[in-house]
């Protein structure tokens, strides 16, 4: 399941230039039509060689653009005001200074033209249909900006201003988003074959920019639901690699993999004792979750907080303060019809046993590292572009990570796809 990024995307298009670029060689890809949601513009893409189904979960049709006094307004008390999280401390002063320049610039601009031409300008304005020519054509080559990269900008921030801002007029349009992402991975989770065995064993939840933090709250949400969901639990119960997951809560071991290895263990562990969850995997790319303190948290403490108190779920879980685990035991009828005793993970833990790979271009500065913001089992790989100019340019290759010319980023997707195969 793909989750686009921010901007005014198109139905598919994500998917389509994902699916075309993790294409294997020789391989059939089938479009179906999309019988997991009612949504008519989505399809099912496939191919023949591979058993994955793709889709995607796509939002951009709720998010209305704010007004431009809305996007300075929210950028400038993000750069000015607030304190800069980890990732951005090392670009904020340039930022500052662009920004500065750039204003000075269209200042300096506009009183040159206004001293230069002040005569003919008080002279056109002080006739009317003169005046209201200028205006007209203000407005025209304003509408030409807005329509370009003003236009871009805007749009991509009001996504960002609009779903990350509780404030009255942007609840409903992030209840709505998470809603129906929700009930997309639900009906995943509830597909079934013709001989009734479930469809999918596993969903990768792959999401890119903005999509990040829509997936991340859909997985929050919906793992409250998932947690205590068991059918068919055996009589005999063995967790031993939930026990290796808690003793490496302080220094998850990343040597080897050894890590997400053993989280594909818990993962199957709990697939055996019938528990329903079934995201595997989450895979974030260019995610603004590295200023989470920024855009999700008034600051910094807040920030912290909200973790401590599970409303930010972390990898590793967060532990409950009462027995120093991320893990409760709960009694659940086995199928020989004795009770067993099932250690269940808390509402926040679903990272325990669904790995977080997260990839970054170092020069995207809207990405970035995570596992200083959601914890230390989060697996972080950097990567660099392979054209010098793309990885020079500040931003240049935060729409490129499944880019064939620069395939870093689509190296480490094929990698992970494949080993969700094993």
């Amino acid at each position: 399941m793909v989750v686009h990024g921010m901007g005014n995307q198109y139905p598919m298009e994500t998917l389509r230039g994902f699916v075309n670029s993790m294409r294997p060689s020789e391989s059939v890809l089938y479009s179906s039509p999309n019988r997991i949601t009612t949504d008519m513009e989505l399809r099912r893409l496939s191919f023949s060689k591979i058993p994955f189904d793709f889709f995607e979960y796509y939002w951009a049709q709720h998010i209305q653009e704010p007004g431009f006094s809305e996007v300075l307004s929210w950028s400038l008390k993000l750069l000015f005001v607030k304190t800069p999280s980890n990732s951005l401390k090392k670009h904020i002063n340039a930022v500052r200074l662009a920004i500065i320049i750039f204003a000075v610039l269209v200042v300096a601009i506009a009183t040159i033209l206004y001293l230069s031409f002040k005569d003919q300008i008080d002279d056109l304005l002080s006739i009317t249909i003169y005046g209201a020519s200028l205006l007209v054509i203000f407005k025209i080559i304003w509408s030409i900006i807005s329509a370009t990269v003003a236009g871009a900008i805007q749009s991509s921030i009001g996504d960002v201003i609009k779903y990350t801002i509780p404030s009255p007029g942007n609840i409903a349009i992030r209840d709505k988003i998470r809603k129906n992402g929700i009930e997309l991975i639900r009906n995943l989770h509830n597909a079934k074959k013709p001989d009734g065995s479930n469809k999918y064993s596993k969903v990768v939840l792959v999401a890119h920019s903005l999509g990040t933090i829509v997936a991340y709250d859909i997985l929050t949400s919906l793992f409250a639901e998932y947690h205590v969901l068991f059918k068919n639990v055996p009589p005999q119960v063995s967790q031993s690699f939930l026990d290796k997951i808690r003793v490496q809560y302080d220094d998850p071991d990343h040597g080897g993999n050894q890590y997400q290895k053993d989280q594909a263990q818990l993962f199957n562990e709990y697939q055996g004792l019938g528990n329903q969850w079934r995201v595997s995997h989450f895979i974030t790319m260019g995610s603004p979750l590295t200023h989470a303190s920024m855009i999700l948290s008034k600051g910094l403490e807040d920030f912290k907080r909200k973790k401590d108190q599970r409303e930010f779920p972390v990898s590793p879980p967060q532990l409950d303060h009462a027995d120093n685990h991320f893990s409760f035991d709960a009694s659940y009828m086995a199928t020989d019809d004795s009770r067993v005793t099932v250690k269940i993970l808390h509402h926040a833990a679903h990272f325990a046993m669904t790995r977080w790979t997260n990839i970054y271009y170092e020069n995207d500065w809207i990405g970035g590292q995570l596992s200083d913001e959601f914890g230390k089992g989060i697996v972080d790989i950097p990567v660099r572009a392979k054209r010098k100019w793309v990885r020079s340019i500040p931003l240049a290759t935060h729409t490129r990570y499944w880019d064939v010319e620069n395939d870093e980023g689509l190296k480490v997707l094929k990698e992970i796809l494949e080993k969700e195969l094993k």
